[in-house]
């Protein structure tokens, strides 16, 4: 296999990821165990495997994906952590689930079904639940909650492992009237059909990074983080319970050097005009690698320490900056420079949610965009 050719990458330092899985163990209360950190989507773009194996080796209790097909991943490499899959599955799915021991999060009565026609009586495979409190694409409705319990009180194929549900809101926790207030209130009254059962002693949980970074309670068995344990808040808003520290960083290079005229446009549309004689400098990164097309004329990246503008459209492959600052200040730029597009640079840094800000998005999604195409370099 060919080594990396291209100096375009993705920097993915798993000692920050340590440090980040750390301190929202100890934001749970200080154990491991109260631990199901997400890694779906690829771990948000940081590589499944590698992330995954840091939470197996620090004790995760369980590992969350969203694809039947995520998990056989991690159990082809090795992970043996239980691994919650949190997605709808038909009955082929529910075949390859059991093959490759996974646990699936279940919202319909029909998938206990599926389950239970392929397994051996006896067979006491575990199962978590779901409930839907509010966000309307996942779940049973409050009013099964006693037939949810039923149908697991005495059944001999299916082990009842877990009882969660899923907020809508990052930025209303803290709000006694907000919205995760009511669907807290909503699941505390379904999570009463399940106490006392002699046969049920499911684990409850609905914490998300937001959640756990802003001391939710009550805290339940066990919190659920994606975005925090990878060093990034939901919202710049968020006041945290945590300190976190971003685990990617994005870099390519100057490639290319143009002197401009003033009034001399740059990029499709020309859409970016000179307004005085100028320098451009190209770095070969664009919206294929996960660059926001948004970033047009507005996105920042660093070059040499200091942050310069993206001069007009990004394009597929290529952004171009202005770097006549740096000239005028006389610190470059030259051809091969590393150009930062999140991450940190001498002093100053570029976060993820910044860049969200910027391309009118979220965190999620520019973490989850850094595209394939960029290779990622892993540091501890």
């Amino acid at each position: 296999m060919l080594g990396r050719l291209r100096n375009s990458y993705a920097e993915i330092d798993l000692s920050r990821l340590e440090q980040n899985f750390l301190a929202l163990a100890a934001a749970m209360g200080g154990t491991s165990k109260q631990l199901a950190p997400m890694v779906k989507a690829d771990a948000y773009g940081h590589g499944d495997i590698q992330v995954a194996r840091v939470c197996e080796k620090l004790g995760a209790r369980y590992v969350g994906v969203a694809l039947v097909e995520e998990g056989i991943r991690l159990r082809l490499a090795g992970i043996q952590i239980p691994i919650l899959v949190f997605s709808h599955f038909d009955s082929i799915s529910a075949e390859a689930i059991v093959k490759y021991r996974l646990t699936p999060v279940i919202s319909q009565f029909e998938q206990i079904a599926k389950l239970k026609s392929i397994l051996h009586e006896q067979a006491s495979y575990p199962v978590h639940v779901k409930f839907n409190t509010g966000m309307q694409r996942l779940g049973f409705e409050p009013e099964e909650a006693m037939q949810v319990v039923k149908e697991f009180e005495h059944d001999a194929f299916l082990h009842l492992e877990g009882v969660c549900t899923h907020f809508t809101a990052s930025d209303d926790f803290v709000d006694s009237n907000g919205e995760t207030q009511q669907q807290i209130k909503i699941f505390s009254k379904i999570s009463e059909n399940f106490k006392g059962r002699s046969k049920i002693a499911p684990l409850f949980h609905y914490l998300n990074s937001g959640a756990i970074l802003t001391r939710v309670t009550p805290k339940l068995d066990l919190g659920r983080p994606g975005l925090a344990l990878y060093g990034a808040y939901p919202t710049l808003q968020v006041k945290p319970a945590a300190m976190l520290e971003p685990v990617m960083s994005v870099k390519s290079f100057v490639g290319y050097i143009h002197k401009i005229k003033k009034g001399k446009k740059v990029s499709y549309g020309g859409t970016w005009q000179a307004k005085q004689d100028s320098v451009i400098a190209v770095v070969p990164i664009g919206y294929a690698d996960g660059v926001p097309r948004a970033l047009s004329n507005k996105g920042m990246v660093l070059i040499r320490g200091e942050l310069c503008p993206i001069a007009g459209i990004v394009c597929m492959d290529y952004i171009m900056i202005d770097v006549t600052t740096l000239i005028e200040k006389n610190l470059g730029p030259v051809v091969g420079d590393e150009v930062t597009l999140i991450g940190k640079q001498k002093n100053k840094t570029i976060l993820a949610e910044e860049v969200a800000a910027l391309a009118s998005s979220i965190p999620y999604e520019i973490l989850t965009g850094i595209q394939a195409r960029i290779p990622r370099v892993y540091i501890h």
